[in-house]
């Protein structure tokens, strides 16, 4: 059987299957229930200083098994939210990674607070509501690798202008990225009613889900050919075979979230399974013999 185990950000990670921050990880019992059928590590939902105030409705199916969501971050005070992530860091062996957010004072104070009461292994941020400039970005990351002792990964958004030159500034500061978060705006919407579908201003949401994985694996290829820090790969993974290109593009783990809201906590551990069987089936004895094996072969065809 195909060894899964690798070594990221300096943490162990018994395989590279986590959920990604959404509604599939708003709960310590979702996170605990993820992590008992088979996760390598747990992602909470994004919280933020000030809670969230999302329109309803907040998702809908979209074409090829896809999601529209307009939610945000999390609704609740994060003063709630605290003692939910300390229950999941003290009930579980498998790293746990706290999504944050927004502003670099935001950030610098919940990252206080999350490494002296709650102790996860790393800390990502969102660069999603924070515009298209990158000096408050780069703000926003200085400020949280300074309250902090524990790595801090930057999620990058899918659309933002200045990618490249993003990470390339960025990386000197944080310790890994991660690769994307969902696509928006986008709309869709039941034609013979002709009117919005999600409770935001228009009708529109952020897609995730299967029509998301060929952007955010074309950005993943992208990012590991710029930059030698470790990325997460996230983006319409549903299944091991999945895992596996966006391993082989250049992420070190991968994070999933649509699949778990429509399969369920179990999807985590379904996919690192089936990661296992396909390592197998074609022959590799490890998720390191396949860890950029694509942008190997781009250069090996170069040459």
């Amino acid at each position: 059987m195909a060894d899964l185990k690798s070594n990221v950000f300096g943490i162990d990670f018994p395989n590279p299957v986590m959920p990604a921050a959404g509604p599939n990880v708003k709960t310590a019992a979702l996170m605990l229930k993820a992590a008992e059928t088979g996760a390598g590590s747990i992602v909470s939902k994004t919280f933020s200083i000030l809670p969230a105030v999302d329109p309803r409705p907040t998702m809908k199916k979209t074409i090829a098994g896809g999601l529209l969501n307009c939610e945000t971050w999390l609704e609740d005070e994060y003063s709630k939210f605290i003692p939910e992530l300390k229950t999941v860091s003290n009930s579980t062996e498998i790293p746990l990674i706290a999504s944050i957010g927004y502003s670099a004072k935001d950030v610098a104070e919940l990252g206080r607070i999350l490494e002296d009461e709650v102790k996860p292994a790393a800390i990502e941020f969102s660069t999603h509501y924070t515009g298209h400039d990158i000096s408050p970005l780069i703000e926003v990351a200085e400020s949280l690798k300074k309250s902090v002792s524990i790595p801090v990964l930057m999620k990058i958004s899918p659309n933002f202008p200045k990618l490249e030159e993003l990470v390339l500034t960025a990386e000197p500061i944080v310790d890994g990225f991660v690769a994307v978060n969902s696509f928006g705006p986008a709309l869709d919407f039941n034609p013979s009613k002709c009117s919005p579908s999600l409770g935001s201003s228009w009708g529109q949401g952020w897609m995730s889900g299967p029509p998301l994985q060929p952007i955010a694996l074309g950005i993943v290829c992208q990012l590991a050919r710029l930059v030698k820090k470790p990325i997460i790969g996230v983006g319409g993974i549903s299944s091991g075979e999945d895992a596996a290109k966006f391993l082989m593009a250049g992420a070190s783990l991968v994070q999933v979230c649509t699949a778990a809201i429509s399969g369920g906590p179990e999807t985590y551990g379904r996919i690192a399974s089936e990661l296992s069987a396909w390592l197998d089936s074609e022959g590799y004895n490890s998720v390191s013999d396949i860890k950029n094996k694509y942008i190997d072969n781009l250069e090996n065809r170069r040459n």
